[in-house]
């Protein structure tokens, strides 16, 4: 996450919320798991958000983080490209073809020869390239999550529905600060 380096001394009136996130991360034996950081405009989520990402490489993670902005939000799959630009030769290479040409495609890597690719081939191409490149522990960090394309959030939210209970890795707890 390079830019995004936040030290301590610069988390002003919020060192109570990144021991939670700190701890949060040193506690791997709890993933998957979440933590969303919510509140007003202003209160410096994302300054606690680049200091979870900072403190999330300093204990060995792999950061993969996008941070959408407004005309982002209209665009297919663009925070997606961002998640998984740093890892998506390694993340797509044993996926199967039905996943990894729906992902490509929609990460626009691949021509989509007139066919629109299948939504549940683009979630399960996700779930698999995060499971890819997870011989560490994966943080995925996003920032503003309501500026996510319509295409992403709603595509994940169908598959969860039509996903059978059994083999399922949900979170095992949610934090909110």
């Amino acid at each position: 996450m390079a830019g995004a380096e936040v030290s301590k001394s610069e988390v002003v009136g919020r060192e109570e919320d990144l021991a939670t996130v700190r701890g949060f991360l040193a506690d791997i034996e709890r993933l998957p798991s979440a933590v969303f950081v919510e509140g007003e405009a202003g209160i410096g989520k994302t300054t606690l958000w680049r200091a979870g990402a900072a403190a999330a490489e300093e204990l060995g993670y792999l950061v993969l983080s996008t941070r959408p902005a407004e005309a982002e939000s209209r665009i297919s799959y663009a925070a997606l490209s961002d998640l998984l630009g740093s890892v998506i030769d390694r993340a797509v290479v044993e996926l199967p073809p039905p996943q990894r040409g729906a992902l490509e495609v929609a990460l626009l890597l691949r021509d989509a020869e007139g066919r629109v690719p299948d939504q549940g081939a683009i979630a399960f191409g996700v779930l698999g390239a995060l499971r890819a490149v997870a011989d560490m522990p994966v943080l995925v960090a996003v920032d503003d999550a309501p500026r996510i394309d319509r295409h992403l959030r709603n595509g994940d939210r169908r598959r969860q529905d039509e996903r059978p209970d059994e083999g399922r890795r949900e979170p095992r707890s949610r934090d909110h600060l």
